[in-house]
């Protein structure tokens, strides 16, 4: 079986999406064809088109932006189309995992309505998969094992989505939240995200919840 594993996030360096992908990734029998895709922001030559096109499975794994997908990801699905709608084809399946920088999972479900409304629309089968919420907190305890006790759910559903993926089974969609309490994600965010942004951009704390005038 050929699988493509496609990371849509617009990170040139190290994203959440790809660490997701890197675990799944263990959870796959070896003896598939596993090719890893990034797209960035340059897109894919028509080449990996051709052959993302020719294989058996997609996954698709993204970043939320604004309750939808990332523009280099809309730009992607439109070569796709044009690909699988010139040699029609109804075996490929496409799963997709996006994570999102709200507590809640559910915060992803418009973007996969509009990945099953492009299935639809291009003649392949809609997979299911994983929305996962706190998706930046990811990345923060990436050396932390993924069974730990923040992300053992994720890490959970990555061992049933990667036996779907095997048989090609459709799965329903999954919402996901970190076992940990809203506040203390709360806290992670402002200290090891927002604060150091701040800084690196010299800012005060206090800039950041300043009231525009």
């Amino acid at each position: 079986m050929k699988i493509s594993l496609i990371n849509g996030s617009q990170k040139s360096k190290e994203s959440n999406s790809g660490l997701i992908l890197d675990r799944l990734k263990r959870f796959i029998n070896k003896d598939h064809e596993i090719k890893n895709h990034k797209l960035g922001v340059k897109g894919f030559p028509e080449e990996t088109l051709r052959k993302i096109c020719s294989g058996d499975v997609i996954v698709l794994a993204f970043p939320l932006y604004v309750d939808s997908i990332p523009t280099n990801l809309l730009k992607l699905l439109i070569e796709l189309e044009k690909h699988l709608t010139k040699e029609p084809t109804e075996d490929i399946v496409i799963y997709t995992i996006i994570n999102n920088g709200f507590y809640e999972g559910k915060q992803t479900h418009i973007a996969f309505e509009i990945i099953e409304n492009w299935c639809e629309r291009s003649g392949i089968k809609f997979g299911g998969g994983i929305g996962q919420g706190a998706g930046e907190t990811i990345g923060f305890v990436k050396n932390i094992p993924f069974a730990g006790f923040i992300f053992y759910n994720l890490d959970r559903s990555l061992k049933l989505l990667a036996q779907k993926i095997e048989t090609k089974e459709p799965c329903n969609v999954t919402y996901l939240s970190p076992l940990l309490p809203r506040f203390l994600c709360r806290i992670m965010a402002h200290h090891f995200f927002w604060y150091p942004l701040a800084r690196k951009n010299k800012l005060e704390k206090e800039d950041l919840v300043r009231k525009p005038v």
